[in-house]
Order: structure tokens, then C-alpha cells, then sequence
């Protein structure tokens, strides 16, 4: 028994979409029946071995069934797997499945509950939110059951990207300030429902920053800023000017950057997450890359860096959850290539997908296209071919349409090149894109 090995990656990914291993079970149950016309004989006893480590050569159907649960490889799922059921999952592309929550007629009689529906990059999510009472009092529980779906928008963009989700968290907005006009609360919960809609708001604002529309963007990091302060919360408000310094960055605004950054250090000197202070000292650097100060940039990596050494165990907010080694390297890798560095972004970039996890398959897409720009940057042009083509085999299931378009001008550019492999993937690119 000492030589048990705990599937601590199996265990992430349930964690991260808070599934038990009867949910699991039950998920991949139906996902193998979608993929094999005969449902599943999991049970929470077979996940269980499976996390113990008792069972580590699950059957081919299982990890099929896992594989389209998660979205992920069968090579990303943690198990030590032969070489023969290497081959045989190799067979299969995963498909893009998401838990769905249903409710019954009776519950709908006590509870207001909208499933959203969303349609794109080849599959259609359904997100239910958390029940909102249609009178009476609004209590601390419901608040954290709104928290609890808000982790769920973040889950979604890991996976798939945020286009369509600034939509789903409005709309949501919505709902909640209706509840909080039909039902009573205390001044706590008044506080903490100011909260979830700031986080709501905050969300929508990233989510639409990454489709690309910046004035929708602005207007909900903007709301989120307004309900920042009435909930008197600094670490949401230091988390909008986060999202913010980012915008300002992409939109051309070196100074803005780095004003906004610093803005979001000041205010949460004394009680700041680790994560959020590496995140920080990343914006910080974009903004120094973008005004050319070389040595300001590298004393901001180097603190990001400082910063990701104390992350301790504790679990992390779900839109903070992405910040680890590969987002610092990825934001080092963006500094440099601003600083006209292509070959040192590229080997940071190289790294910044190695130290990547792989539930966050959004952000690979976009470290995948970054790496591809900076090795042509770099004038390595059959590295940044092959690179552009793992980018392009996870476009049909990636909705971020702001790196499609850094993908789609690294394909106009290889067109105007003469390059050994420029046209084949020009043409693929025009394949895949046209039927998605």
C-alpha cells in the first residue's frame, strides 16, 4: 500500500468544477452513453480507487467518458497509463461536456433558477445558477450560493473561453437585483450581495475584454468599480483595476498601465493575496515594456516572481485561480516581446506552457499563439508553423475570439511570406476556421 500513488490531478479537476465522485460517476456515466450508445457502470467506489491510487489503468470507455467530462486529453487526467492505452485513447478527441444542474417542478414553486444556454466553438453548455428566493428573506447562505456559481462562469472560461459569458453574468446581475427588490435582508447581506454583483460585473467586463468589445468592458468594470464601494470591499475594487490594467495595455495605454497597477498595489498594501500582487507586478511590467523602461519592467517580473514563491496552499478565488508559474513566464514573455526581446519571450513562453495546468485550456490556446508569435519574431519560422498548428487543433473548442484574432494575423502574415510550410498551413487554418 506504500506504493500507492493519489491521482492528485484527477482531484484538481473535481475540485476546480466542485464535483464529488458520485458527480463524477454519474457525469462520465452519460458522457460514455453521448459517446458509445451504451451509458456507464461507474460508481463513486470506481473514482475513489481511482484517487487512492488502488486503480491507475482505468477501463478504455471510463477514460473516455472522463476525457469528455473534463474537456481534457486522457493523457491530462493524472493516471499512469501503459503504453497500449496510450495508443487506444490517442483514437479519441475529447469532447466539451459541463455538468448540467437540473431542477424540478417543485423546486421551481419555491426558487427562481434560469439555465443559460451557449452555443458555440462546436458545443452547447448549459449553466444553471444558484436558486434566488422569490420572496420573503435574502440570508448569508443564498449570497454563498451566488459565490458559489460565479466560480462556475470562471470554470467555463478555463476550459472553453469567455465569449458568450459576459451575457450569462448580466443577465444574472439582473436577477439578483430583482430578488433583492422583492425580498427583505439585513445590512450584511445587503453588503455582501453589493459583492457578488461587483464580482458579476467585474466578470462581465474580463469576459467581454476578451471577445474584444472594450466599451461593453468598460462599462462593467465600471459598475463593478460602483459596487466595489458600496460593499466597501478593497480587494474587489484592487481586482477591477486589475482587469483594467490589462485593458489599458492592449488598448496602446503604457502610462495608464502602469498607474492603474500601482493604484490596485497601494490600496491592498497590508492584506493582499499572493497571487493577486503577482498578477499586479505582471501588469506593472506590461506597462513598463510598453513605455520601453527595460529596467523598471525587470524589477516588476522579478517581484511578480518574489510574489508566486509564497503562494502557500490555500486554496485560490476562481478568477485568481489561473495565476501560477505559467501566467508569470506568459506576462515576462509578453514584457520582452515589448521590449523587441523575441528570443528571450520565446523561451519564457516555452516555459510558460511547460509550468501550465492543463485545466486551463483557454490560456493554452493563447500561450500557443503568443509562442507562435514569438518565434517568428524570432525568425524561427518552422517552430512558429508548428506551434500555430497545436494552436489551431484546439480553436474548434476554444471561444476567445481575442487571440483567434492574434491567430488569424499570424496566418495573414505567413501568406505574405515565402516559407517552407506557410501555404499548408494557411490552407488548414482556412479549413478549420470555416467550419467552426
Amino acid at each position: 500500500m506504500s506504493d500507492l500513488r493519489p491521482n492528485v490531478v484527477l482531484r484538481s479537476l473535481m475540485k476546480h468544477v466542485g464535483m464529488s465522485a458520485e458527480d463524477l460517476a454519474e457525469a462520465a456515466n452519460s458522457a460514455t452513453e453521448k459517446r458509445f450508445g451504451e451509458r456507464g457502470n461507474l460508481t463513486g467506489r470506481h473514482v475513489r480507487r481511482w484517487l487512492s491510487g488502488q486503480t491507475n489503468q482505468p477501463q478504455l470507455p471510463h477514460l473516455v467518458g472522463l476525457m469528455d467530462t473534463f474537456g481534457v486529453e486522457g493523457t491530462d487526467l493524472g493516471f499512469t497509463l501503459s503504453t497500449k492505452r496510450s495508443r487506444e485513447v490517442a483514437q479519441y478527441r475529447p469532447a466539451s461536456t459541463l455538468l448540467v444542474e437540473n431542477t424540478t417542478a417543485a423546486e421551481e414553486d419555491h426558487v427562481l433558477r434560469r439555465h443559460f444556454m451557449l452555443a458555440g466553438a462546436g458545443q452547447l453548455l448549459s449553466i444553471a445558477f444558484a436558486p434566488l428566493p422569490a420572496s420573503g428573506r435574502i440570508g448569508a447562505s443564498d449570497v454563498e450560493r451566488i459565490r458559489q456559481s460565479i466560480g462556475r462562469l470562471h470554470t467555463v472560461d478555463d476550459l472553453y473561453g469567455g465569449d458568450q459569458l459576459a451575457d450569462v453574468a448580466e443577465q444574472f446581475v439582473g436577477q439578483i437585483e430583482d430578488a433583492m427588490g422583492r425580498c427583505l435582508y439585513g445590512p450584511r447581506v445587503e453588503q455582501a450581495l453589493y459583492q457578488v454583483i461587483g464580482e458579476l460585473h467585474a466578470s462581465a467586463g474580463w469576459f467581454s475584454f476578451d471577445a474584444g468589445d472594450q466599451v461593453r468592458a468598460g462599462r462593467n468594470f465600471d459598475s463593478a468599480l460602483r459596487a466595489s464601494l458600496l460593499a466597501a470591499d478593497r480587494m474587489l475594487q484592487a481586482r477591477v483595476w486589475a482587469y483594467m490594467s490589462r485593458q489599458s495595455w492592449e488598448l496602446g495605454r503604457a502610462t495608464e498601465t502602469v498607474t492603474i497597477a500601482r493604484a490596485a498595489l497601494d490600496i491592498t498594501r497590508n492584506a493582499r493575496d499572493h497571487r493577486l500582487s503577482a498578477l499586479l507586478h505582471g501588469r506593472l511590467a506590461l506597462g513598463y515594456s510598453a513605455a520601453g523602461q527595460g529596467t523598471q519592467c525587470g524589477t516588476a517580473l522579478a517581484r511578480a516572481e518574489t510574489a508566486l514563491d509564497r503562494i502557500g496552499d490555500d486554496p485560490a478565488a476562481a478568477w485568481l485561480a489561473f495565476v501560477g508559474p505559467g501566467e508569470v513566464m506568459g506576462a515576462a514573455a509578453m514584457a520582452h516581446m515589448g521590449l523587441g526581446q523575441a528570443d528571450r519571450a520565446a523561451h519564457q513562453e516555452e516555459q510558460g506552457m511547460q509550468l501550465l495546468d492543463p485545466r486551463f485550456r483557454r490560456n493554452r490556446f493563447a500561450k500557443a499563439v503568443h509562442l507562435s508569435e514569438c518565434y517568428l519574431a524570432a525568425d524561427r519560422p518552422e517552430e512558429a508553423i508548428t506551434m500555430a498548428g497545436e494552436a489551431l487543433d484546439l480553436y474548434p473548442t476554444v471561444n476567445c475570439p481575442r487571440w483567434a484574432t492574434h491567430l488569424n494575423g499570424f496566418r495573414d502574415d505567413l501568406a505574405r511570406r515565402d516559407l517552407p510550410g506557410a501555404e499548408a498551413f494557411v490552407e488548414r487554418y482556412d479549413l478549420v476556421t470555416a467550419d467552426v
